[in-house]
């Protein structure tokens, strides 16, 4: 029988966590949680990611139209968007990954200026609007919109 002042040895296997290990894998799953829950894209998300590479393809098919010396237009539809160019008087997709037709990503709605379900937009072979245009996307509580200044020029916010 031992007493008091034997130390018993646990054998192998009998030993458990200490509470400092337990916290620190408790902290590391909180971080995993977190890292999770911050990828997950919520409206607001979607909706500026999409506003913002609607505005860099813009901008894009803009360049587009100055370096080639002819027309883009950029065509609107509830279900989404495609770049066109005006060769030998006619409208040909406009060639590149970049410029391929896109929908729109899920719960993201379209809007065109004064409200239409449609619109286009048309740089010259200057790289000028005929006329400026706000395109509006939507989501949820989400808003942004795009404009396209009579000049050109591309920018992105919220209205």
């Amino acid at each position: 029988m031992p007493t008091s002042t034997e130390k018993v040895e646990p054998r192998w296997g009998e030993r458990g966590f200490t509470l400092v290990e337990l916290m620190v894998v408790l902290a590391i799953l909180g971080l995993a949680a977190t890292a999770v829950v911050l990828t997950i894209p919520g409206e607001e998300r979607t909706v500026r990611s999409e506003a913002d590479r609607l505005a860099s393809r813009l901008a894009a098919a803009r360049d587009v139209a100055v370096i080639e010396g002819r027309s883009v237009s950029v065509n609107f539809a509830p279900s989404g968007y495609g770049f066109e160019r005006k060769v030998d008087g006619g409208w040909q997709p406009l060639p590149g990954r970049a410029f391929e037709q896109r929908g729109w990503p899920g719960g993201v709605r379209f809007m065109g200026g004064d409200g239409q379900a449609t619109a286009r937009v048309l740089f010259d072979r200057i790289g000028t609007s005929s006329t400026p245009q706000a395109v509006a996307l939507t989501g949820g509580d989400a808003r942004e919109v795009v404009r396209i200044s009579a000049t050109g020029e591309v920018s992105r916010g919220e209205r």
